[in-house]
């Protein structure tokens, strides 16, 4: 139940009266003029902006749809009405809250939408923006073949609606206004304090609920992604002051066996000898949709090695831009967007991938000089084209895309990736991860027969290297580059002395004696 028993959204409607007879016209004595200020955080000379930003830093803060208080919320809003407001906050630093009560106070969440572009206020007039009741976030795990063939499934909820039998009745402990008024007289001055009705809970009406139970059918599309939503409108729990929220189904997307996923696109993993990486190779797979394929290579087709470092499943967002280096040049013809008073390439180049970037600035290059850094926004072409000499300037350039595409190659089979969601007639492709399992060792003879078949080796030294006594001839081995590592790590260390020795005798000198003379 996402609001207990009458709990839930108090109206904000008209103040409470101002001061009544017994004081003077003057200002009151032992008025807190300061709490307003303290519950933004703010100094009482605070600009209309330092107000308008400490609201924003609450609001976002303790706004109820992130898990905050709900009065703390319109403490906020209050005083951000008042201060904001430049009579009323002259009338609060005279006399207080007493002086602004009979003001009357707007709702706390169109305060919140105007500030924030919420959809608006309640314009000239109108009735006050409904509030919604919390949507419900449910994980569903969902198997990769239901991703791909598509499944509905029957999911049932329990949620808690208005029971209307009894209807909703008006609160007769506060008449309907969700606030009580307590008066305190001190001597002359009289105090009213306000605050949420205890019978009601603040909503000024008290009503019952009961549990509902409905099963729902959450279609999972062709080609739905992990982390997507199915949603169902006005399946949360019922209030009557609030539009009703929704019930969102999160699909999680569960690990395969043999495939992977990236976008549309499929990837497995296989081995293969040398003879099918030079020979061709035939290999079964049978599909997501239960389809039995057999994949194969055309013939003469030579399959290669992946380029060293390149990882197709890598998150594209995670993979870091790479920029072409032009000494001596500049591009004075495009105009700057941005400048930085430092030239640390590496932070420069961090700004462009992410604070530039997250404001919308896409840079294609940047100039550095001995004062900083111009940032350009262009595209590569752009920078080429305007790309002029300039001493003492060094030009990065953002690199071409395609440059490293003949490295990235991968064998595939077209179109039998994951159905797209737009249009589940066009599908991805299925890569294949080829790693090339090499033979332990070859005899002689088979060596012999391999060498007839091959180009000649492209690193062979220089007839009769092998018996030149110039020439020292090693053996290569198996070694674990981690343990060789951190095997050395010790000797590595920076000593005044690299062949200090504490076991070593001391020399002639004796301790602290000179060691060697130059002569």
């Amino acid at each position: 139940m996402f609001f207990g028993g009458g709990g839930g959204f108090p109206g904000m409607e008209g103040g409470f009266p101002g001061m009544g007879g017994g004081g003077g016209g003057g200002r009151r004595k032992n008025v807190d003029t300061t709490k307003f200020y303290t519950t933004l955080g703010c100094e009482k000379n605070a600009s209309e902006a330092d107000i308008k930003k400490a609201y924003r830093k609450m609001a976002i803060k303790h706004h109820p749809d992130k898990g905050g208080n709900e009065e703390t919320f319109k403490e906020i809003t209050k005083a951000y009405e008042v201060l904001s407001d430049s009579s009323k906050r002259e009338k609060y630093d005279q006399g207080g809250e007493e002086a602004v009560d009979g003001d009357g106070g707007g709702d706390p969440a169109d305060i919140f939408a105007q500030m924030f572009g919420g959809g608006g206020g309640r314009g000239g007039g109108g009735g006050r923006k409904k509030q919604k009741t919390k949507d419900v976030n449910q994980p569903l795990k969902v198997t990769l073949e239901q991703m791909y063939t598509g499944v509905t499934k029957k999911m049932a909820i329990t949620r808690q609606v208005v029971d209307k039998k009894n209807g909703v009745q008006k609160c007769a402990g506060c008449d309907g206004r969700g606030v009580t008024v307590q008066v305190i007289r001190m001597g002359p001055m009289i105090q009213q304090m306000q605050s949420a009705c205890q019978e009601c809970g603040g909503q000024g009406k008290s009503f019952k609920t009961r549990s509902e139970r409905e099963v729902l059918e959450v279609v999972v599309q062709k080609g739905a992604t992990d982390s997507s939503k199915v949603v169902f409108r006005e399946k949360a729990d019922e209030h009557p002051d609030a539009d009703t929220g929704d019930v969102n189904f999160i699909l999680k997307e569960q690990p395969h066996d043999i495939f992977k996923r990236k976008g549309a696109d499929l990837y497995i993993e296989r081995d293969i000898s040398l003879v099918e990486a030079l020979c061709g190779f035939e290999m079964e797979l049978t599909h997501l949709d239960g389809r039995k394929l057999i994949i194969k290579t055309s013939p003469g087709e030579i399959v290669k090695p992946m380029a060293r470092g390149f990882n197709p499943l890598a998150d594209s967002e995670d993979s870091k831009t790479e920029w072409e280096t032009f000494e001596d040049c500049d591009c004075p013809g495009i105009e700057n967007v941005a400048r930085a008073e430092t030239n640390d390439v590496d932070v420069l180049k961090d700004a462009c991938e992410k604070q530039l970037k997250r404001k919308g600035i896409d840079v294609g290059a940047f100039v550095v000089d001995a004062r900083g850094a111009s940032f350009k926004q262009c595209t590569r072409e752009e920078a080429m084209e305007g790309k002029r000499p300039g001493k003492g300037k060094t030009m990065y350039v953002i690199s071409d895309p395609n440059a490293k595409k003949g490295q990235r190659m991968m064998k595939a089979v077209k179109d039998e990736g994951m159905p797209t969601l737009k249009n589940p007639f066009i599908h991805g492709n299925l890569f294949l991860v080829l790693t090339i399992k090499f033979p332990e060792s070859l005899s002689a003879e088979n060596q012999a027969a391999i060498k007839k078949l091959l180009p000649p080796a492209e690193n062979a030294p220089k007839p009769g290297a092998a018996e030149d006594p110039s020439y020292e001839v090693h053996f290569v081995t198996d070694i674990d580059p981690v343990q060789s590592f951190e095997s050395n790590k010790v000797h590595m260390k920076d000593t005044d002395n690299a062949y200090d020795d504490d076991d070593e005798p001391q020399g002639r000198g004796g301790p602290g004696g000179q060691q060697c003379q130059q002569q």
